[in-house]
């Protein structure tokens, strides 16, 4: 079985987020350092990669909305 870290967990339900959908997150603590912990700990997830997004503290809650989707960069061949 496949061990799933809260970041993971969290990445999954932002990937799966449709373009103008929004996770509330309830927060312990400072608003703005939760969200700026959240904010790097989603960078890091693969399926996070190419999700648009946004984290923002409203009403002292952490707001994450996908804006849309990077496009994916096209390989580059070398020849030669």
């Amino acid at each position: 079985m496949k061990r799933t870290t809260k970041w993971g967990s969290l990445g999954e339900r932002v990937a799966q987020l449709q373009e103008g959908e929004s996770i509330v997150l309830e927060c312990d603590g400072d608003a703005a350092e939760e969200a700026h912990k959240v904010r790097n700990g989603l960078n890091g997830i693969a399926a996070c990669i190419l999700v648009r997004r946004t984290v923002k503290v409203v009403g002292g809650k952490i707001v994450i909305t996908r804006v849309g989707t990077w496009r994916r960069p096209l390989p580059s061949f070398r020849v030669g």
